[in-house]
This record gives C-alpha cells, structure tokens and sequence, in this order.
C-alpha cells in the first residue's frame, strides 16, 4: 500500500470531500479515488459508503483512521533519521481554547518550521473532555489545566506554565480593593462554570463569601472582556498567556493573590508519539512570557 494513498485517506477524513482531500495532497480527484478504492481491495474491507455526492467513513473506516496516522508517523520517523535534529510525524493535539488563542500558535509556528515533517492535529475542547480522550487513546496529548482532582494514575502530566486568576472591571469604575469590589453588588459576569477554571472560580468566590448569582456567563474570555469594558459587570478570569485583549485600555485587571491555574500537557506514559511530546514540551521553555499590564 503506497504511502501516498494512506495521505489521500487522512486528507479525506479531515477535510471531508475528495475535491479537499485531493487539494491536500497535490493529485487529481480520479486519482484520489482510484487510490482509495485500491486501498479497500487490498484491506478486503469497505472503508465507506458511496453516494452521487460524498463518502462516508464506516465503522471499519473510522477504525483505520488511527492505524494510518501510526503508518505515516512512523513513516516520517525513517525519512527524519539522518537529520538528528529534526522530529518527524503526526501528533494529534488536544488544546484548551484559551491556549489556542495565546501562546501556542506562535509555538506551532516554530515547531513546523524547525520541523517540516511534522504534522499536528489540533482538537480543540474542555479540559475534561480533552483529557478523557487522551486516557481512551484518541488523542497522543492535550494541553489542559489543572483539574480540581487527580489526573488517572495511567497519565503523565508535564507542567508547562501557570495563568494567574485575575479581577476584571471597567476601568472608569471606583476602585479602592479585590474585597469591597466583590461585594460592591455590581453585576457579576460569570467564565463558563461547566469548565476546570469556572469551577475553581467559583469555589474561590464561595471562601470569601460572595455568593451572588451572576447576571450572565460566558464561554469565551474574549467575549467576557468585551462586555465588562462596555461597563456591564465585572468578572475573575485566567490571565492567558500571550492573548491581547488584557491591552484594552477600558479594563482594569487586578491580578488575585495566591489563586494562580496550572497549564499542563499531558500524555498516557507510554505512546508511540513520545518523541514528539517531548519536542513540544521542551519548545514552551523558548516562547517568553506576556502577562501585560496588570494592577498587583
């Protein structure tokens, strides 16, 4: 089974169409085709079901899946070892979506330049999810924060950075400290409590008393930002390394003692991806720190 054909199949799968997928790896859609309907042949197996407009991916398609990212992974690997310093492959990549949109696509963007062999997946979720689905195998890491339990006994977990928590009003708001402004009664705009930070948020809140009901929650901190610089409440979110919307200059933040969210990645402790866990991991230490301005 040629190495492009199993390019062709991932294409498909991530794309959608055979029009994309034969976008993706520079061939003919006929071409596409043929490659795909040798590959069911060879396999003795139907890896979709055929309409007059798409193909559908089968049980037996979907389980393929997985196997041809492990054949191209390693395939990349052999290509990859006269050149020590290069990683090679495919790594699926679960990543929280305050992650996504702060530090790591700067990291992304230097790993696949030092590394033009590398492909990497990114799936983007909650915490809880992306971490389940590292512990079931569907994912070779995640980028997550810190869980108000323990991670499962079977997974590694690699601090990368800590997020502090901060307070955030309107700037022309009156001001005097983190206590007072809690249990001024201003409206409280609450960061999606379904999630690992909500969660920890809100059990902050609870020790100091501030028992409020929020006027509005959200799941975006871009949009949490918005609003409370539109003077419509205030909110305690994580401080995301490397976002740009701590710069407005409509938002007071004011970084909370001691209440701080590990980032962490994390990975099962044996995977045919550690190599290239191990690159990401060590690419963290090269991105620089961007905290911005805040009030201490």
């Amino acid at each position: 089974m040629l190495i492009r054909a199993l390019r062709a199949f991932l294409a498909l799968h991530r794309y959608g169409t055979v029009v994309a997928a034969a976008e993706k790896v520079h061939l003919s859609q006929a071409a596409v085709s043929v490659q795909l309907k040798n590959m069911e042949e060879e396999l003795g197996v139907a890896l979709f079901t055929r309409t007059k407009r798409s193909l559908e991916f089968t049980p037996a398609g979907h389980q393929l899946v997985r196997l041809a990212e492990q054949l191209i992974s390693t395939y990349e690997q052999m290509k990859a070892i006269g050149d020590s310093s290069a990683v090679a492959g495919v790594l699926s990549l679960g990543v929280i979506n305050s992650a996504l949109t702060g530090v790591l696509p700067r990291l992304l963007r230097k790993m696949t330049l030092e590394n033009p062999n590398l492909e990497v997946k990114v799936i983007a979720g909650i915490s809880g999810d992306l971490v389940a689905q590292v512990d079931a195998g569907t994912l070779d890491a995640a980028i997550v924060t810190q869980p108000p339990k323990l991670f499962p006994t079977n997974l590694a977990v690699h601090h990368l950075y800590s997020e502090p928590f901060v307070l955030i009003t309107p700037h022309d708001m009156a001001y005097t400290d983190v206590p007072r402004t809690l249990a001024s009664g201003a409206p409280y705009i609450a960061f999606d409590r379904s999630t690992w930070a909500g969660q920890l948020i809100d059990e902050f809140r609870a020790r100091r008393g501030v028992q409020t009901r929020p006027s509005m929650e959200l799941n975006s901190l871009d949009a949490i930002a918005a609003v409370v610089s539109q003077g419509l409440g205030i909110s305690i979110v994580p401080l995301i390394r490397g976002a740009g919307w701590h710069r407005n200059p409509s938002l007071r933040i004011v970084r909370l003692p001691n209440f701080d969210r590990p980032v962490s990645l994390v990975e099962r402790k044996r995977h045919l991806r550690s190599a290239l866990t191990a690159t990401l991991i060590s690419s963290f230490d090269e991105i620089p720190s961007d905290d911005g301005e805040v009030t201490d």
